[in-house]
């Protein structure tokens, strides 16, 4: 089987994702809109934990079996700090650790949990009948 017959959507999703998440993150700060503590750093979960969520799709689909969670986590996480350290060179952004550390925890939390969904780790709760 050669490459191109191993990619898929989710691949060409991420990768779009991705330049998305750059674009983004080459403007500056729009102004601060009042909103509750931490919303930062839930959207940087949020934001990353996609990512990565499309890169183990991708890698499901591409029949990649082994280490269906790192792989997303560290594809995921090195591509949050790569987007803080371009930040540091965007006039009107900065760089800041706990972003990094939002962006892999929503790298490592969100293909654990489709992870655990998909070969039943989680609890389901029963139907009620009648």
């Amino acid at each position: 089987m050669n490459g191109w017959s191993r990619l898929n959507v989710y691949w060409i999703i991420s990768l779009l994702y991705m330049g998305l998440i750059f674009v983004l993150s080459s403007f500056p700060l729009p102004m601060k809109a009042p909103s509750f503590l931490l919303a930062d750093k839930l959207a940087h979960l949020l934001e990353f934990g996609l990512l990565a969520s499309l890169i183990y799709f991708g890698l499901k689909k591409s029949g990649v079996r082994s280490h269906p969670i790192f792989i997303p986590f560290l594809i995921a996480s090195l591509y949050g700090i790569s987007d803080e350290i371009h930040q540091y060179f965007v006039p009107g952004r900065d760089t800041d650790l706990f972003d990094a550390v939002a962006n892999a925890v929503g790298s490592f939390v969100f293909p654990l949990g489709i992870h655990a969904i998909n070969h039943g780790r989680v609890a389901r709760v029963p139907k009620k009948e009648g």
